[in-house]
């Protein structure tokens, strides 16, 4: 297929070494041309953890990021986002969704039905799911994983080939690292 294009968002506080590994895995394996570093503006499922300033984590982001494929965007702050649905359906607008994957890490996918609008997601735009250490228990065991196995293209090469909509879960070596942990310590 013709995607090209990878969108991974998340709070960032802090950027760490997972999120690095998280960007230069999907770049490598799904051979992307460009993916979009989108910051959370308000996260329904978490306490807002963002205590500094859209500027400042842009900032911060871009200051440790040196890849050239690599945008960071305020989308989400500019049109005051609150979740994924409603980011894809402006993005919707604008765009066909079957050129984009959505990069999530594999702690996301226990929580996916949780979602504003998880199903409409799904058979919207092809999802890749980056592995994690600690969270083996969603790969089997997930909602999404068990309402849409038809989904789930186990290979790599098949789910690059296949059309919108599916997932697949990239198991290269993930790093064991949190920004919760971080932030805690």
């Amino acid at each position: 297929m013709n995607r090209k294009i990878g969108l991974y968002g998340g709070f960032f506080n802090p950027l760490h070494e997972g999120h690095v590994h998280v960007i230069e895995s999907s770049i490598k394996s799904l051979n992307l041309k460009k993916l979009f570093i989108l910051p959370t503006y308000q996260n329904p499922l978490k306490a807002n953890q963002n205590l500094n300033s859209i500027n400042s984590q842009l900032s911060n982001i871009r200051s440790k990021i040196k890849e050239p494929l690599v945008k960071v965007s305020d989308f989400e702050h500019r049109y005051k986002m609150k979740c994924t649905y409603d980011v894809l359906q402006k993005i919707k607008t604008k765009c066909d969704l079957s050129s984009f994957y959505l990069i999530i890490g594999l702690d996301q996918l226990g929580n996916f039905h949780k979602w504003k609008e998880y199903e409409w997601i799904l058979k919207n735009i092809s999802i890749c799911v980056i592995y994690r250490p600690r969270y083996d228990e969603f790969i089997e065991n997930s909602t999404v994983q068990k309402q849409f196995s038809h989904l789930f293209m186990p290979n790599l090469n098949s789910f690059i080939n296949c059309s919108t909509p599916c997932f697949h879960i990239l198991d290269n070596i993930g790093v064991e690292m949190s920004s919760s942990e971080l932030r805690n310590s």
